[in-house]
């Protein structure tokens, strides 16, 4: 996901994470929830309690991973994040203020006389993330998920599990697990049965990406043995058709070429035709007319029979 960036606290809703635009006109990544806490050995959930010097002093409320208790107070160097970041991506020092509440990734503490334990960020600036007044639970919830996953070690656990979240009601899990599967191919024929209901999620975010990993699942098996075919292709052909997002539409219209171009090719006009936004009519049309040169390739093909020899 992309976000217009221009403070070193990101803004976070219990489905995702957003930066408000106040003057920079360029884009940078952020990462989801379970990229940004796969490199941390300490994940902590809390609230700021002010600068002191180069540190901030944080209360620990949720301890979600390493060697910290809920309840402790803690110290993390601000300095070195601010010190070290880029300043081309973040002219802003990052700020905690006062009774705000984060989740924050962290190292492992290194010790100092003055002041006893010392947590360095995981990601420099980029390792605070403020919490929602609502949905924090969500939030926390959907990284502790997360983080049992990380903690298996083992990549065919890794993913079977990612797989399992596909079926969980907090919509930050869902969403988490089909961007790494969408990003790493993942996916079998029968997660198939998972996605479908996916295809009404509420969340945007979550039909497109899961019309994207249909298309996928489906193309990666030439679209043989699809288990429940006929009704698959209907509901993706009403999200291309009448999803209320421009997204879904793209990525379900994209998913149809799966099942073969001559299937769909009434469709595919259709669509190409008479949706109201360029985008979606710009995928259908790329996709026709790629399948129609190859067509014509094709037609112009010397061909050899038995008779002309």
């Amino acid at each position: 996901m992309k976000v217009r960036r221009i403070l070193g606290i990101a803004i976070v809703s219990a489905l995702g994470v957003y930066t408000p635009a106040i003057g920079i006109d360029y884009e940078i990544e952020v990462l989801n929830y379970y990229e940004w806490t796969a490199v941390a050995p300490v994940v902590v959930a809390g609230t700021s309690l002010g600068e002191n010097g180069r540190y901030i002093e944080f209360r620990v409320n949720h301890a979600l991973r390493g060697p910290v208790e809920a309840g402790e107070m803690i110290r993390i160097d601000l300095k070195e994040a601010n010190r070290n970041r880029r300043r081309s991506d973040y002219p802003f020092a990052l700020k905690m203020p006062e009774g705000t509440d984060f989740i924050v990734v962290l190292k492992e503490p290194y010790a100092t006389k003055a002041v006893g334990r010392v947590f360095p960020m995981a990601r420099n600036v980029r390792s605070v993330r403020e919490l929602p007044l609502e949905g924090q639970q969500g939030v926390l919830d959907a990284v502790s998920m997360f983080l049992a996953i990380q903690d298996h070690k083992d990549d065919r656990m890794t993913w079977r599990l990612m797989a399992r979240l596909l079926e969980e009601t907090n919509p930050l899990a869902v969403r988490n697990a089909l961007e790494q599967m969408v990003k790493f191919r993942r996916g079998t024929l029968d997660h198939l049965f998972s996605l479908r209901p996916l295809f009404d999620h509420p969340d945007p975010a979550i039909r497109e990406q899961a019309a994207r990993l249909s298309g996928q699942i489906i193309e990666r098996h030439g679209g043989v043995d699809v288990p429940e075919e006929a009704a698959l292709m209907a509901e993706l052909i009403g999200v291309a058709r009448r999803d209320d997002t421009v997204e879904p539409r793209v990525a379900a219209t994209l998913a149809l070429a799966a099942f073969g171009v001559a299937r769909v090719e009434t469709v595919l006009d259709e669509i190409a035709a008479s949706d109201p936004d360029q985008n979606v009519r710009l995928s259908a049309e790329k996709i026709l007319l790629e399948f129609r040169r190859a067509q014509e390739a094709d037609a112009r093909r010397p061909r050899l029979d038995g008779a002309s020899n």
